[in-house]
């Protein structure tokens, strides 16, 4: 990549089209004079009703539970659409990549191939590749058993506990009280890991990578979240150190793709990586959806920052945190962390993306409560890969 022709209108597919990130990328291909299409498994609310996305949404089978059809049905897109770049967003970035080794397209998918996935997706493999690239990483076991875990139930105060293959820290337990740590159980089909616990201010970071260089970047502070869940305001976190460590594990990979790290920041401004998700997260909005950021994935231009101080998800702030705030006494800081910052569901022409997103969220609520699993598990049950033989 870039195939030849770089320069020409081109069109770029984007799969995962229900995470609001999607559109903003979306956006900001035809900002750049691209022609933007969407796909998915489901048909989100919030892309329906997205102006840009009409007549441009697509239908996948879903991927999880269909693997060849998802792949058969997005190579006939692929074929039909002849896109110059595939960037998936979501957990469908594993089955895109099997997709495109199977079928013949891998050269267009802008993400790592699936061996590299797997090693970044894994809470075990992960710290294992940092080590071995001289990039500092917690001391991680993977378990397999309750009695593998046994040997660490006298450290449960000084570990974080977490599914191998895990997404939204909506299963870890950091430091968990004896309780947690006695209710766990490891199997080899379902490992887990334990990790040392590292102290200091937590700092999300979301990168894309071209040939292992750096060409975006963002890193922000999950200001306000859903408990360990999931943030939905994101304030920018300026240290050099951030950018440094991300462009060593992006040079270690050698890929193209997104690279996206939750690190910590300790007292004395080390940089401790903890975990990866090879895909796309909120710092995309950081960069209100400006054409550079289409061009820097493109590889048309040097490394892009975003210049917003702060956005956040306009449901979710006043859905979760404006009753967090008023329950714990922080309404001061909601309103001046609102008012600093701008909702990236408000777009000129767009005033039905909030209800979209909430229409969403309400869906994967409800059918999450009918079978026993919370809004943000239903959200990627269709499309999550848990390291388990695809197809």
């Amino acid at each position: 990549m870039p195939r030849p022709g770089a320069g020409r209108l081109s069109t770029i597919l984007i799969t995962g089209a229900r995470a609001p990130i999607a559109l903003d990328l979306a956006r900001s291909f035809t900002a750049a004079g691209h022609d933007a299409q969407l796909a998915d498994s489901i048909s989100p609310w919030s892309a329906r009703l997205a102006r840009g996305a009409r007549g441009r949404l697509h239908r996948l089978a879903p991927p999880r539970f269909a693997f060849a059809a998802f792949a058969a049905g997005l190579a006939e897109l692929v074929e039909r659409l002849d896109p110059r770049l595939i960037v998936p967003t979501c957990e469908e970035v594993f089955y895109v990549a099997e997709a495109g080794v199977r079928h013949g397209f891998a050269d267009r998918v802008f993400a790592p191939p699936p061996g590299m996935l797997r090693t970044l997706h894994s809470k075990a493999a992960f710290p294992a590749f940092l080590r071995a690239n001289a990039v500092p990483a917690p001391a991680t076991t993977r378990v397999t058993s309750r009695a593998e875990l046994a040997a660490w139930r006298l450290r449960a105060d000084d570990i974080v506990l977490k599914p191998e293959f895990s997404r939204f820290a909506s299963h870890a337990r950091v430091r968990p009280t004896l309780q947690e740590f006695d209710r766990l159980a490891p199997t080899p089909e379902a490992p887990w890991v334990v990790q040392d616990y590292a102290p200091g201010e937590e700092i999300c970071i979301w990168s894309a990578c071209r040939a292992g260089e750096v060409v975006a970047f963002a890193a922000y502070k999950p200001l306000w979240r859903l408990g360990q869940s999931a943030s939905f305001y994101f304030e920018t976190a300026e240290d050099p150190a951030l950018l440094a460590t991300t462009r060593a594990i992006a040079k270690a990979t050698g890929a193209s793709g997104q690279l996206s790290f939750d690190v910590i920041r300790g007292d004395d401004g080390s940089i401790t990586p903890i975990e990866c998700n090879p895909r796309g997260i909120s710092g995309i909005h950081l960069f209100d959806r400006d054409a550079r950021l289409a061009h820097a994935l493109l590889g048309e231009v040097p490394l892009q920052r975003p210049s917003a101080p702060a956005r956040h998800l306009g449901p979710a702030m006043w859905l979760f945190g404006a009753p967090y705030a008023l329950i714990n006494g922080k309404l001061d800081a909601f309103r001046r962390d609102l008012s600093r910052s701008r909702d990236v569901l408000s777009a000129v022409g767009e005033p039905w993306l909030g209800l979209g997103a909430l229409l969403d969220a309400g869906r994967f609520t409800l059918v999450g409560l009918s079978r026993g699993r919370s809004a943000s598990g239903q959200s990627t049950d269709d499309i999550e890969w848990n390291g388990e033989p695809i197809g």
